[in-house]
């Protein structure tokens, strides 16, 4: 609980004749006179009346207002959190704010009796808007946007006025425990990418185990075979065979001979029984004639004992004649062919095409940062408007500056699309940039496979405004090692212009300006590019056509 800061520090009636001299005041309270029509004056920045003055004056209630310096401490937690981005996890805040009062008059018209609430509720309602700008990832910068908010010193209700605040966010419960899973799945890989190498030889080693004890199984085998000189393995055999293996069981070698002996007496038996029912068929259903019973019931007393010969029975029972086939009819002059096979309606596209809109949020694309948040929204307008396009797309809007966020997850575009704005951001890490497409573009393409028997190689299209800082380099290229047959089209920017070609896949595909061209019209025409290029990918994936090769746009030459 704060405890409340009291701002009127004393109240009294002017007395028009007295003895003795006006009162005097300490340098930290401004003296309000106020007069019997309720006018304010503040004479002389704050000074009491002389003693002459009061004799005829028209003041009749005199005030004292602390304009000390003040500093007050809040938490901004519990019930009044600040929300963060989509308001599923919340910051909290310690702020530190400084204030004094400016204008006295205003204090005791507003009658302020404690300022406390008055600074709470104005931060307060200053800090929520500009949190919930950023994620909870983004707590560095949600600071930094307060602290710009509060950078001038800033007059509120009641005269008082902020000179300095200073916010300190953490995160609520389950945003810190959000991250830490997020931190602790990130260091689970690491060990698992370790161990894989490990793993990998294990199972390397296993497999030569296993195959060292399968040639030594065949080499038994092998001498076992010899052993036995070649004879064929009937029952007999495998009973000798048996008992070179075991040779203490003997018990088991006759148990085995035994088993065969009746299960070869019980198919016999069923034979024998089949036979019967077959004779007895033929005779009731008038199959054979007297005359052929007796041959064929010889051969079956013959067969069951094991001498059958071959049966030579004239049966009077004749073989359906089956009527031949007839000759195809040749086609008249006046008979129509057959209408080939109509093919059914297409049951979607081709392929799948995934392209990732790659667009520069740093301090250096500052001043073009709305125009290219409306150069997104018009593509996804555009492929929104052709559903059969739209069926082969996904889309995907990135931004980047010191760390990657993304704007619009890959997906379809829906029928109503509506694009994020890029945020002001610092300065970019593209080093950080390419490390993050190079964990997540091979991972998400592997997943719309899935969705898709046939998805394209990914096509990125990358507009920078500043020149790379740090080590890139080798982010980049194991980047074109992971995507291989992948596009990245590169357009640059003020200070990106120099070193743009280095972040395209190939040489024609980076590009800059024309001379004379100035920022404004060149993010222009850059929109009118993405609308043009990425409806064509689309278009081509749908068809199962050849992906289109990029033309430079209308303002731009290849870097």
């Amino acid at each position: 609980m704060t405890d409340p800061i009291k701002l009127i520090v004393h109240e009294e009636p002017v007395k028009r004749v007295t003895l003795t001299p006006g009162k005097g005041r300490r340098p930290s309270v401004a003296v309000v006179y106020a007069t019997r029509e309720g006018d304010l004056e503040v004479l002389d920045g704050g000074k009491p009346m002389r003693w002459s003055d009061q004799m005829l004056t028209k003041y009749r209630t005199r005030y004292e207002v602390d304009i000390s310096d003040h500093h007050l401490s809040l938490e901004f937690k519990d019930d009044t959190p600040l929300p963060t981005q989509s308001d599923v996890y919340h910051f909290h805040a310690t702020v530190s704010a400084s204030f004094r009062v400016t204008e006295p008059a205003e204090t005791i018209r507003r009658n302020v009796t404690d300022a406390v609430p008055l600074v709470h509720g104005h931060l307060l309602s200053i800090c929520r808007p500009i949190t919930r700008q950023y994620s909870i990832e983004e707590a560095e910068e949600a600071e930094a946007g307060i602290h710009a908010r509060f950078r001038r010193d800033t007059l509120i209700q009641g005269g008082i006025t902020l000179y300095a605040v200073e916010v300190r966010l953490s995160l609520d419960e389950a945003g810190r425990k959000y991250l830490q899973d997020i931190e602790q799945a990130r260091r689970d890989d690491k060990v698992r990418s370790a161990q894989h190498d490990t793993n990998v030889n294990d199972v390397a080693r296993n497999e030569h185990i296993k195959q060292l004890q399968q040639a030594g199984d065949h080499l038994l085998q092998e001498r076992e075979r010899l052993a036995m000189g070649n004879r064929p393995l009937d029952v007999q055999g495998m009973i000798q065979l048996h008992l070179q293996r075991h040779p203490n069981d003997t018990e088991g070698a006759m148990k085995l001979l035994l088993d065969f002996e009746q299960k070869r007496l019980e198919y016999q038996e069923q034979r024998d029984d089949r036979w019967q029912s077959i004779l007895a068929t033929m005779a009731a259903n008038g199959m054979a004639q007297p005359a052929d019973v007796a041959p064929l019931l010889d051969a079956a007393v013959r067969h069951l004992e094991g001498s059958a010969g071959v049966v030579r029975a004239e049966s009077t029972v004749q073989q359906p004649e089956r009527p031949a086939p007839k000759p195809p009819a040749a086609i008249g002059w006046l008979d129509r062919p057959a209408a080939p096979p109509q093919p059914g309606p297409a049951s979607g596209p081709a392929n799948l095409a995934p392209v990732y809109l790659v667009l520069d949020e740093s301090a250096d694309a500052r001043p073009w940062a709305d125009a290219l948040t409306d150069a997104a929204q018009d593509l996804f307008a555009a492929v929104a408007a052709r559903p059969d396009v739209s069926a082969a797309l996904r889309l995907s809007v990135v931004g980047f500056a010191e760390r990657v966020a993304v704007r619009v997850p890959i997906s379809r575009v829906d029928a109503e699309p509506e694009v994020p704005p890029l945020l002001h951001r610092q300065t970019a890490d593209h080093a950080a940039l390419f490390r993050w497409l190079l964990d997540h573009v091979p991972a998400e393409h592997s997943a719309l496979k899935a969705e898709h028997t046939s998805v394209r190689p990914p096509l990125l299209i990358l507009l920078s405004a500043g020149a790379p800082a740090g080590d890139w380099a080798d982010p980049r290229q194991r980047l074109d090692r992971a995507l291989r047959r992948s596009d990245v089209i590169a357009f640059g920017l003020g200070g990106a212009v120099e070193t743009i070609a280095g972040f395209a896949s190939e040489a024609d595909l980076a590009f800059v300006p024309d001379a004379g061209i100035d920022d404004e019209t060149a993010v222009r025409q850059f929109g009118e590019f993405l609308k043009r290029h990425v409806l064509a990918c689309g278009e081509a994936a749908r068809l199962g056509s050849e992906t289109p090769s990029p033309a430079p746009p209308r303002g731009f030459r290849p870097a």
